[in-house]
């Protein structure tokens, strides 16, 4: 194909042709601007399905029995169920129902409304199923509503015109807390009940049969047609008084009013809101999945501030918990870093390059944005904080292939080519390799597109926003920049200025006298620095491995908002609940003066509600008057010096806790996936067994550093009394159903009826008065009406009997379950290390003693699922680069040199991790992610090594001489591409906000990765190159040998060989060949032996008795003493070194299981212990396998451990 035919080259050579495509690009991501939402994550659906079924009245054992078991069996082979968890709490049962990624949500509520329809045996008391989807709805901003001298009933109307007016903004929808729904109470006395000889049923029929509006048809067809109404609803006290009841003896009408007190009030157990002491109503406005946070919040600022003005005196409007401030402050930050890191990115462009080469590459960066943005918008993507983190790290991918093909542009252009030549043959050498490298970075961030649940759908964005970035950026190098550099360079002699002479002179001198010699070096000691790498690369390993760089798979972070759980014992009055919230305040604004008076902006009271934090499936709202919650936002900048933790724990000490508080939970939201960071699960089929078991583990849970707020989901509730019929209640023909129905509506009411007024759903319900429902002397006397229109005392027709309850019974897949969760302080302790304890020693004695069955939840389950999607995208992503690299270079072992870099990357974010922990940066699932990212930067550099070496090789050069000219003559292109990339993120390791706080451990395993890996591309890759190329001709040479007619030769000198006469033989010297096995395997076995101190020194603190440690102590410095002792030698290629590994390797496998016998006595600590040494004696048992015959019998060994 000649140079004028072709895409590239059309564009090339084209005037205008580039200069439109830019232009079609920079429009494409305008026009993408302003049509994508902005928000905090990336829109995602809630693969979640609800069904609620409430049966007031009801405690949790009969709601399981009569609801949630016979659901459960419906619904449990629903297609695509991921779990099913079961809630059966007081007067409600509740299902939530997780459905696989990827199912169709709509079907699927389709055919759980048909398989509980299809249900025949659920109560006929019971409410209508309420069956619904999660919706991704998002909070924008809370708006407090309160009134010094008024009333909540006289905000009512006040936050409803609010509603309508914020829906009207185009709000998703509006959230109300605070505001209690309503009831039309009607209370008849026992007394009234014996008189009349009715039931609250009878009374609640009645109510029922004259209040309501009935349509009765069309009169006069043939004439005036009439509709025929009958308007009988009752809407207020006075209408429901005078609705009839019975006719007496004498013919007098006695109305619902001449019986029954009547009013309409909140609720029962409704949670009401105070805020500076004064009654509040909360509002929360919700952002719909297509709506745009900061425009929404913007409009409802903008109607708030004229909104203010009309309100009634007394009444205050305030905002607070603005989540649409914190979109807006990542959003600004990453883009202020953004910004930063393209600045220090073009500095080192203009630094490196030609100033013409190096504008054109720096216009191609904003062009490439633009792009991407557009492209983000047509696939339906949206700007959040992970899509913008995305465009970061793109920062460097964008540079990289535009540097490539510029770099080799400006090579052939100095070496006197003409502009077009150079420009089109730039790109065209450079395609390949560049989509091979495009190719490759989108198999690197596989993984993170391959990973499951609320995680997986976050980290999504990234991948998807690199592979938009690749399709622009492949756009714009091809297509636009070598038009761009052919007519800037047409006619123009390459020339550079004085200081662009000075700056090249002295990198060709740092090129040549520095880097060349370094290059042939490395290649000549070839097996050192392989070993080397890979020694570093186990070391990196071990630490992992070890503990000593923990693991935390979500960094914590401080949030904006405490909350401060209390509950009481059951029956506790209000007030009481009140008095002890009202101290929590003040003492927070005691301990916030004494903290500088900065860090609470806002507090809440919430009375009669348990409200933690949301989390489906999980731990619900309590409400009662037992219970009471003080909502805090705090101030979250990046110049706040007190942790939340420090301000709950300062908070703590200032608190007197008062008799009959069953329990008080501070606490900050958790960041990440839903759930605390310890999560236990224990199954079975009793509910006090289960109960046994979760205390025990409670108690060993208490007994980690840095563990708080240990509790489960199986409370004690209030004691309960079972009744059953006696011999009279049932010579008078009642059964425990009839009685059941009077004593449900005479404490609970019986609901009559339901009527909408405006906004507001009313309930009538006909009950006995507070008076009499509150006070359990009034049970014993209350009348039960008989079939014949007998009234009974309740006494005469049962017997009680009394026992403990539960408030909650939570199955899980069809089996009963508790959860006991804790809360962690990541600065005393690691939650990986704690449950490896627990799965020791803790949990299996427990499921031996109870009969239960062990299981996690929350965060750890997420944890669990993540790393084996992570697992598996990650051998997919490197089984696709393998692919990728062998068919570029036409070759099955090349890949491999440039396949070790990826590994080798993770050394250096491991040593990034290591210096950044005393700054507070955990090495986490974000890291993780980092280390994708890294890999597809280390393989784009290597490919670019490796594609010139192959085309010197091509052209005849010699083997060493063209690593070595590869590596040289790539090294501007190499430095480039690490070091903009580095660049581009390094402002981000600087921020000290709180909205970096997720992003710095990615950027630390990137930057400090690509330190380390850079060197590892220009030393190592050629090296293991240069080793990968002579074993290729080694297996050349086996073919013959190895051929059939070979055969009868080879079995005849295997049947002569002898070892001790081989060993005498001329041979191969140096640490190499063989020997390698031994540098490898020692130092990992070294490794792991030192690895063991931390176990021995938790044993040692867990007082395991001088009698185990003081041996195990002594043969692990033996241990450790030998091995350091052999690599000594061996390095030094000592004679001794072969007696020496036969003494270590045998006294570590005895002593190891010497150990492991032993540990076992010392109790819990030591079964860790035993555990972790018979492991070390396995690998001794291996290692001595592999490293003992190549030391004492191979030629290789003999003619290099000389001294």
């Amino acid at each position: 194909m000649s140079e004028s035919r072709g895409l590239i080259a059309s564009f090339t050579e084209h005037k205008v042709a580039s200069n439109l495509l830019m232009l079609l690009m920079v429009m494409l991501g305008f026009l993408g601007l302003n049509r994508l939402n902005t928000q905090l994550f990336p829109n995602f659906d809630f693969d979640y399905i609800t069904v609620t079924i409430p049966w007031r009245g009801a405690s949790p054992e009969d709601v399981q029995r009569s609801i949630t078991i016979p659901v459960e069996q419906a619904i449990k082979t629903l297609p695509n169920t991921k779990k099913l968890i079961a809630r059966s709490q007081q007067g409600a049962s509740a299902i939530f129902i997780e459905l696989e990624d990827g199912t169709d949500l709509g079907l699927a509520l389709d055919e759980v409304r048909q398989r509980i329809d299809s249900i025949r045996n659920l109560p006929q008391d019971a409410e209508r199923p309420v069956i619904q989807k999660i919706t991704n709805y998002s909070l924008v901003t809370s708006i407090m509503v309160s009134t010094e001298n008024g009333s909540l009933e006289e905000l009512r109307p006040l936050v409803r015109n609010m509603e309508d007016q914020i829906l009207a903004l185009g709000a998703g929808k509006v959230d109300f807390l605070g505001l209690p729904e309503e009831e039309m109470a009607i209370q008849v006395p026992a007394a009234a009940l014996h008189d009349l000889r009715m039931s609250l049923g009878e009374i609640s029929n009645r109510v029922r049969s004259f209040s309501q509006d009935i349509p009765a048809g069309t009169a006069g067809r043939d004439d005036a047609a009439k509709q025929l109404r009958a308007l009988g609803q009752r809407r207020d006290e006075r209408a429901f008084a005078d609705l009839p009841l019975i006719t007496t003896a004498d013919g007098q009408q006695l109305s619902l009013g001449d019986v029954a007190t009547i009013e309409r009030r909140p609720r029962d157990d409704q949670p009401t809101l105070t805020y500076q002491g004064n009654p509040a109503i909360e509002l929360q406005v919700m952002r719909g999945e297509d709506g745009d946070m900061l425009e929404l919040a913007d409009k409802v600022r903008s109607w708030g501030a004229e909104y203010r003005t009309t309100l009634p005196e007394g009444v205050q409007m305030t905002f607070y918990f603005e989540a649409w401030k914190l979109v807006q402050e990542r959003i600004s930050t990453l883009l202020w870093n953004g910004i930063s890191g393209l600045l220090l990115v073009i500095a080192t462009l203009y630094f490196f390059l030609n100033a013409r080469v190096a504008w054109w590459v720096t216009v191609g960066i904003p062009v490439s944005f633009m792009a991407t943005l557009g492209l983000v918008w047509l696939f339906g993507g949206t700007i959040n904080m992970i899509s913008l983190f995305g465009l970061i790290l793109a920062l460097g991918i964008i540079v990289d292939d535009a540097i490539v093909v510029g770099e080799d542009t400006l090579t052939h252009l100095q070496q006197g080519e003409s502009a077009q030549r150079a420009a089109l043959g730039g790109a065209r050498r450079m395609f390949w390799p560049v989509v091979a490298s495009s190719t490759t970075t989108i198999a690197a961030f596989l993984p993170l597109g391959m990973m499951s649940g609320a995680m997986g759908k976050i980290a999504f964005d990234i991948p998807f926003v690199m592979i938009c970035v690749i399709l622009a950026s492949l756009l714009e190098c091809f297509l636009v920049l070598p038009g761009h550099l052919h007519h800037s360079f047409r006619g123009i002699q390459v020339k550079a200025s004085g200081v662009r002479e000075g700056i090249d002179a002295g990198f060709h001198r740092f090129r040549e006298e520095r880097f060349r010699p370094l290059v042939a070096w490395a290649i000549r000691h070839r097996h050192l620095v392989s070993v080397s790498a890979v020694a570093a690369f186990i070391l990196a390993l071990s630490l992992i491995a070890t503990g000593w760089l923990k693991f935390t798979f979500f960094p914590p972070v401080d949030g904006d908002q405490l909350r401060a759980v209390v509950e009481f014992s059951s029956g506790t009055d209000r007030r009481q609940v009140d008095r002890f919230l009202s101290h929590l305040e003040d003492a927070l604004n005691e301990t916030n003066e004494e903290l500088g008076g900065h860090l609470v902006k806002t507090v809440i009271s919430h009375h009669g509600a348990a409200a933690g934090f949301p989390n489906p499936g999980g731990r619900m709202e309590k409400y009662g008057d037992e219970y009471g919650t003080l909502v805090v936002e705090v101030y979250v900048g990046s110049d706040r010096k007190i942790s939340n933790d420090q301000l709950i724990q300062s908070w703590r000490e200032k608190l007197t806790l008062p008799a009959g508080l069953d329990q008080l939970t501070i606490s900050q939201p958790e960041a990440g996936p839903p759930g605390k960071p310890i999560e236990v699960k224990l199954t079975g089929s009793d509910a006090p067994t289960l109960k046994q078991a979760s205390l025990a583990l409670q108690e060993r849970l208490n007994d980690f550093a840095g563990v708080s707020n240990v509790d489960d989901d199986l409370p004690y509730g209030k004691e309960q009394l079972t009744f059953e019929l006696t011999a009279r209640g049932r010579a008078l023909g009642l059964t425990l159903n009839e009685v059941a129905s009077q004593l449900r509506a005479a404490f609970d009411g019986n609901l009559a009826q339901l009527y909408n007024e405006e906004d507001e759903e009313i309930e009538v319900r006909v009950m006995l008065p507070d008076s009499e429902r509150r006070q359990f002397t009034a049970l014993e006397r209350l009348p039960i009406i008989t079939a014949q229109g007998e009234a009974i005392a309740l006494r005469d027709v049962v017997n009680f009997d009394a026992r403990k309850g539960v408030d909650l019974l939570r199955r899980v897949n069809g089996e009963l379950a508790v959860t006991v969760y804790a809360d962690l302080d990541p600065e005393q302790g690691n939650a990986n290390e704690i449950i490896a304890s627990l799965n020791d020693s803790t949990l299996p004695d427990l499921k031996a003693k109870y009969g239960i069955g062990v299981g996690y939840e929350g965060k750890l389950q997420e944890q669990a699922d993540n790393m084996k999607d992570m697992a598996t995208g990650a051998l997919l992503g490197l089984a696709i680069i393998y692919v990728v690299l062998a068919w570029v270079f036409s070759s099955y072992s090349w890949p491999l040199a440039i396949m070790t870099a990826i590994f080798f990357g993770l050394t250096g974010a491991v040593i990034g991790h290591i210096f950044t922990a005393p700054f507070g940066i955990k090495f986490s699932m974000f890291s993780a992610m980092g280390l994708f990212g890294l890999s597809g930067i280390i393989v784009n550099d290597s490919i670019v090594l490796v594609s010139f070496y192959q085309q010197l090789v091509a052209e005849g050069m010699e083997r060493f001489q063209a690593i070595v000219e590869a590596c040289v003559r790539r090294l501007r292109a190499v430095l480039l591409t690490s070091i903009t990339t580095i660049a581009g993120l390094t402002p981000i390791l600087f921020e000290s906000s709180l909205q970096a706080q997720f992003l710095k451990p990615m950027a630390v395993s990137i930057v400090f990765g690509l330190l380390f890996g850079t060197v590892l591309i220009l030393l190592v890759v050629p090296a293991m190159l240069m080793l990968i190329e002579e074993q290729r001709d080694s297996f050349r040479g086996m073919g013959p040998r190895l051929a059939p007619g070979n055969w009868g030769e080879l079995a005849r000198r295997a049947w002569r060989f002898d070892p001790a006469y081989h060993r005498q033989q001329p041979g191969p010297q140096g640490l190499g060949g063989h020997l390698w096995w031994v540098m490898i395997l020692g130092p990992w076995l070294l490794l792991t032996i030192v690895g063991k101190l931390p176990l021995l020194q938790q044993a040692l603190e867990a007082d395991a008795g001088p009698l185990l440690m003081a041996p195990t102590g002594l043969l692990w410095l033996v241990m450790a003493g030998l091995g350091a002792t052999f690599l000594w030698h061996l390095f030094r290629r000592r004679q001794r070194a072969a007696r020496l590994a036969v003494y270590w390797l045998l006294v570590t496998g005895l002593g190891s299981l010497l150990i492991a016998a032993l540990a076992p006595l010392a109790g819990p600590q030591g079964s860790e212990l035993a555990t972790a040494f018979w492991s070390q004696a396995r690998w001794a048992l291996v290692t001595a396998l592999i490293v003992l015959p190549l030391l004492l019998w191979s030629r290789r060994s003999a003619q290099t451990l000389t001294r």
